[in-house]
């Protein structure tokens, strides 16, 4: 990779490390040397998808009195945005945080299989704990 996606990256993680930025969805976050698996972002996504779905239907069914049109299934918004957050978080976030926890888990693997002192973390993950 060049050194423009690791910046990306960095970028990334700086964001997805705030806790602020998870708000009450923190307790799914990961430890940062754990991988994000495909079902714990399927339970971010679809927890943000069927919240904003629903004030989407809110919006729709408000819309769908003022004019001609029919209203459509209940389910649909949540799931178009279940599966546009899967996607999307699978694409950025996981990806650059995946990337990290595994360089680290090879870090510390590395020294206990030395018997060596964990190697330095890099000045950004410094920033991030």
């Amino acid at each position: 990779m060049d050194h423009g996606s690791f910046r990306a990256d960095d970028r990334l993680n700086q964001f997805s490390d705030r806790d602020d930025m998870w708000g009450p969805l923190l307790f799914l976050r990961p430890a940062k040397q754990q991988v994000m698996s495909p079902s714990r972002v399927l339970a971010l996504s679809g927890l943000l998808g069927l919240f904003y779905g629903m004030l989407g239907n809110v919006v729709l069914a408000l819309l769908a009195k003022a004019g001609p049109g029919g209203k459509p299934s209940a389910l649909v918004m949540p799931a178009i945005l279940t599966g546009m957050y899967f996607v999307c978080a699978q694409l950025s976030i996981a990806g650059a945080w995946n990337r990290r926890a595994r360089q680290m888990s090879r870090r510390l693997d590395w020294a206990e299989l030395t018997r060596r002192p964990s190697p330095p973390a890099r000045e950004d993950e410094q920033e991030a704990e």
